[in-house]
């Protein structure tokens, strides 16, 4: 059976505790200690789907530690998926997909394919945007980060929609009846700036540098359904439920290991700055071959 790793890291404290509990470090759980970012890197759960396995493996690093000391985080990758061999295809989710190269120092060191997640995360927000669009009949879009790899290619995509005017200028994306959130960092929009809308998200940490006003509608920008065959055990759920959107939804980027193993493919999907169009609608046949949608949540 093919085999990938899937390299996650918490979000915020709380949840790096919540994690070393899963782990089995009681120190870092209680706050005794601080997380070593290497020697407590520690799988978190295994799945299978489509004649795949994944190994779900956590780096114990919060974003800001991942963007200040990128070779230790490069360390601690590394040994994540020497904890997790053999595999035979790398995924990245969150900070880690921005940092090292964007994927591309990870597979020099490592000989394996590594590839960022931006193509599924592109595709999942694609396809959730198009179904509130032709839903509330809306005629102007905004990407925020549609000069970066993923808003960029998201832009593209809804650019093909007949009569939708797609606007990625920061400075204009406020008077859209949507905006997709697909800056690399998040944090990046007052929510007195967009104080009525539809957010339709990507970014972690979220784009809103504050909750949203009530009028504001915020949709997850990855999700996606748990397909019929999918198997987990029950930290698996577990992972789904506090990780992800819920019981029965996965953030798109976890796939991207998967659907390239299943469908054949030996090369990244996607991997430092270079994202195209074309490989993105590549990806959504192959996710869709699989039985794998996005579905429109709010958060």
């Amino acid at each position: 059976m093919k085999r990938f790793a899937f390299l996650v890291h918490p979000l915020v404290e709380p949840a790096r505790r919540v994690l070393a509990v899963r782990t089995f470090k009681p120190g870092v759980a209680l706050g005794l200690r601080a997380a070593d970012p290497i020697a407590d890197v520690a799988e978190i759960t295994r799945l299978r789907f489509a004649g795949v396995e994944g190994v779900v493996m956590a780096v114990p690093m919060l974003p800001e530690e991942l963007l200040s000391d990128q070779a230790l985080a490069l360390r601690a990758m590394e040994r994540a998926v020497q904890d997790a061999a053999p595999v035979d295809f790398i995924g990245l989710g969150s900070v880690l997909s921005v940092v090292a190269g964007r994927g591309a120092a990870l597979q020099q060191a490592c000989g394996i394919p590594v590839t960022t997640g931006n193509a599924a995360t592109a595709w999942a927000a694609t396809e959730i945007a198009k179904a509130l669009i032709a839903e509330r009949q809306i005629k102007r879009v905004g990407v925020l980060g549609g000069r970066a790899t993923v808003g960029k290619v998201i832009a593209v995509l809804l650019a093909d929609i007949p009569g939708l005017d797609v606007v990625v200028d920061p400075q204009d994306v406020a008077s859209c009846g949507m905006i997709v959130g697909a800056h690399t960092t998040g944090g990046t929009l007052d929510p007195a700036a967009y104080p009525k809308g539809i957010l339709v998200d990507v970014a972690l940490p979220p784009t809103l540098s504050g909750r949203a006003l009530p009028s504001c509608e915020v949709y997850a920008g990855e999700c996606v359904a748990l397909p019929d065959g999918w198997q987990r055990d029950v930290w698996g759920g577990l992972f789904h439920l506090v990780a992800g959107y819920g019981w029965n939804r996965v953030y798109a980027c976890l796939l991207e290991p998967l659907v390239a193993l299943a469908s054949g493919r030996d090369v990244p999907w996607a991997q430092g700055k270079k994202l195209d169009a074309d490989v993105v609608r590549d990806f959504a046949r192959a996710a869709s071959a699989l039985g794998l949608r996005a579905v429109v949540e709010r958060r």
